[in-house]
């Protein structure tokens, strides 16, 4: 006889539900053309080879046209040379270069703060700093939008946890006048460029907020170094910021900086805490050489060359023109290289992708999760290395591919 709450055994992951639900979904939306995995045998620069032949590349992170830069690639090759592949060991112990303080000093003068940590991977960053910063006892408020990698930092840290509605600063003042009294350290996130939407955030405004109830501000730049300030600099740089106004600068070294891992800016005994005590660093080895040394070239690259940023900005406005010629709904962007075009359902915009793929245009749909149901999009990225010419063609392929398929765009509001 089976016993009062027990429960059925599951002895092959293809009996759980969550596989189950997996399935449904890949059939719902896949089916026998998937957008994703799409191989690209190249650097993802304006173009990249896929399938033999070169695309026109709308979807990649590779903002500043770094990754596949020759004195990018030089600098991590020397690095091979001098160093290896692997740091061999954490840098606690045995894997510490004079390369990767390099990269750390360069970080910190850039983002006008004190001191930097490179860790080896930029998700992971903010679950180990998030999830460790706060505890039992703390608050952690953050945007509505806000990257899983935040949301899993919060699990982990077993803090107080609430979202409040997307660059909404009034909502967050009235959130902690309420509760800012319950809870020791209070760590605000925000992202400076969201990564769905293209827009960004009023970081004064919320530097004005966690002045007023002694909080800690922590900004996820992922998307905001190497897009927006006068050298890529980030949301410091572009709102004219102190550099101490900030408390914790988030970033990625895989995006704009054409390398792989992340990054922690902020004051001295910040920082200096948190190389003997973050377990995501301190369990984790080093940064391979060849990483370090491509993103230390590639922020020497962008501030001294303003070309970079110059050609960034062109292109933003190239794009925002010629969406609104085609009456493209571009939803919050306009300022900064994510440059996503509403579609609404998911199959859609799986559609509209494969179908741009066929005419040389490479840009992947964006569906749920990732954003709300029936806001799937199509999440343009441009890059410093694009030109004029290739974002007038891919959107009239665009507008081709939507008139062929039978799909009516959502209209720009006016």
């Amino acid at each position: 006889m089976e016993q009062q709450g027990s429960v059925t055994p599951i002895t092959r992951f293809e009996d759980t539900p969550e596989y189950a639900a997996y399935v449904k979904r890949y059939q719902e939306l896949i089916g026998e053309d998937n957008p994703y995995f799409i191989i690209h045998d190249s650097p993802l620069t304006d173009r990249s080879l896929m399938d033999g032949r070169w695309v026109l590349n709308f979807g990649s992170y590779n903002y500043a046209g770094m990754s596949g830069r020759p004195e990018v690639s030089e600098a991590a090759i020397g690095a091979i040379r001098r160093y290896g592949t692997s740091a061999s060991g954490s840098r606690l112990l045995a894997g510490e270069k004079s390369l990767t303080q390099a990269l750390e000093r360069e970080l910190a003068d850039w983002k006008h703060a004190e001191d930097a940590l490179v860790l080896v991977g930029g998700h992971s960053t903010n679950v180990t700093f998030v999830g460790n910063f706060v505890g039992p006892g703390d608050l952690v408020l953050y945007d509505q939008y806000i990257h899983n990698s935040v949301a899993e930092g919060c699990r982990l840290s077993h803090a107080t946890a609430r979202p409040f509605p997307h660059n909404d600063p009034e909502a967050l003042d009235r959130i902690l006048s309420t509760r800012r009294s319950r809870f020791a350290k209070v760590l605000i996130c925000i992202e400076g460029v969201y990564s769905m939407d293209g827009d960004i955030a009023p970081v004064p405004d919320f530097i004005r907020v966690k002045k007023k109830y002694g909080c800690f501000l922590m900004v996820d730049e992922a998307h905001s170094t190497c897009v927006i300030g006068k050298t890529g600099g980030g949301v410091d740089e572009y709102f004219g910021l102190k550099g101490d106004e900030i408390d914790i600068k988030m970033g990625t070294l895989s995006k704009g900086l054409g390398a792989c891992g992340g990054y922690l800016c902020g004051s001295r005994n910040l920082i200096e805490y948190q190389r003997y005590m973050l377990p995501g660093f301190v369990f984790s080895v080093g940064m391979s050489p060849p990483l370090a040394a491509a993103a230390l070239e590639s922020i020497r690259l962008i501030r001294r060359d303003p070309a970079i940023m110059e050609n960034m900005r062109r292109n933003v406005a190239c794009f925002m023109k010629e969406a609104a010629r085609h009456g493209f709904h571009m939803g919050l962007a306009g300022k900064t290289a994510i440059l996503p075009v509403l579609v609404g359902p998911d199959d859609d915009a799986a559609a509209l992708s494969n179908a741009l793929r066929k005419k040389g245009v490479f840009v992947p749909p964006a569906v749920y999760p990732a954003v709300p149901r029936g806001e799937a999009r199509l999440r343009f990225c441009v890059t410093a290395a694009h030109k004029p010419e290739q974002i007038v063609e891919a959107l009239d392929k665009l507008a081709e591919c939507a008139e062929e398929l039978g799909i009516a765009l959502p209209r720009a509001q006016s």
